[in-house]
């Protein structure tokens, strides 16, 4: 390495290049960890690193070479007799956690290869995903370990509003809900112990319908599995007719506007003059109402679904002149009615009358 010609302190040289090597490192072994499973077999107790290249199928010498680098990141410890021994930072990483899920995807190449276009995006305009001429979520449909481990962490960022959801809004009114993008189904199953009497209809693409039908009937009460009717399709070409209350959940910040109009379009055709849509979502912080500007962590988040997906956090302004612009008028907004990463806010909205 060439030494540095910069005016640089030489600290903040070392860190910057300490975070450069290190993090993309650390992320790509804890992938690996999950992957193999590794927490799972050393869940009952330490094993030999021969112990478990026989229970991984693995190369000895390269298993024992990660081991090594793997007490480094404090998932294991190593004892003077060859022992590894999982911590409980290395815990977190069973298969049945939700942070092995949030480490599968957010480490995955679905990922990854979006975020190797950030200069294009910058230059552009256009998500990652399309720039390497795949969406993410069409990634998603041919590697479904992924979209495994993404809709997992969909569904535990669902867990975290639900509760709440049910508690501000009265979902009885509806006999026919229907969840538009709705994943593995933790919102749409969670509203019909609400209503009891309601029939719902979970709409997503394909591949994450069959992991829905797969994940509900182990995670969810059979009478509401029974009362939910399972579509498969794209809410960008159209939406099924018929329901009296539509939802979109943590939808419309993973699109750009052109997308978010094509899909409220679709929603507005699909919907009876009575029906009802609801939009669960984060709003972004008006950098003039809160006197400072948008930074930190609001600001990756946001940059980085425009990366992934082509979206952003938008400010309430924004959801609702989309919402007029698609020919609905909003009834009702409660802002922070939960806590999360960003508070949760409830919109909801009637179709203008033609």
């Amino acid at each position: 390495m060439t030494q540095s010609t910069s005016a640089t302190p030489p600290a903040a040289e070392t860190a910057m290049l300490n975070l450069l090597y290190s993090a993309p490192f650390a992320a790509q072994m804890m992938r690996a960890f999950a992957k193999l499973r590794i927490a799972d077999h050393l869940t009952e107790g330490p094993r030999s690193a021969a112990d478990l290249t026989q229970a991984l199928g693995a190369h000895a010498g390269a298993l024992t070479s990660f081991l090594n680098a793997c007490t480094a990141q404090s998932l294991v410890t190593r004892s003077e007799d060859g022992q590894y021994a999982l911590t409980e930072r290395g815990r977190l990483l069973r298969s049945d956690s939700g942070v092995a899920a949030h480490v599968l995807y957010a480490a995955g190449p679905g990922v990854n290869r979006a975020y190797e276009q950030m200069d294009e995006v910058v230059l552009t305009g256009r998500s990652g995903g399309d720039l390497t001429g795949r969406h993410v979520y069409d990634y998603y449909s041919e590697h479904l370990e992924e979209g495994a481990a993404f809709e997992k962490v969909m569904s535990e960022t669902t867990t975290n509003c639900v509760n709440a959801l049910v508690e501000a809004h009265d979902f009885t009114a509806y006999p026919r809900i229907m969840d538009v993008g709705g994943g593995r189904g933790t919102l749409l199953s969670r509203v019909l112990e609400a209503a009891p009497k309601a029939q719902g209809v979970l709409f997503d693409m394909p591949h994450v319908i069959d992991m829905a039908r797969s994940s509900l009937r182990e995670e969810a009460d059979p009478d509401v599995v029974s009362r939910i009717e399972f579509t498969g399709g794209s809410f960008l070409e159209s939406v099924p007719p018929g329901a009296d209350l539509y939802m979109i959940k943590s939808i419309l910040v993973d699109w750009p506007d052109s997308q978010v109009a094509r899909l409220l379009a679709n929603l507005r055709s699909a919907m009876a003059p009575g029906g009802r849509l609801l939009v669960v979502d984060w709003f972004g912080r008006d950098a003039a109402e809160a006197g400072r500007s948008v930074e930190g962590y609001e600001a990756i988040v946001s940059f980085s679904a425009w990366t992934l997906w082509g979206g952003r956090l938008r400010v309430r302004a924004e959801f609702e002149s989309l919402l007029d612009a698609a020919g609905f008028t909003v009834e009702l907004v409660e802002t922070a009615f939960a806590p999360g990463l960003f508070p949760w806010n409830l919109i909801v909205a009637r179709p203008k009358e033609r």
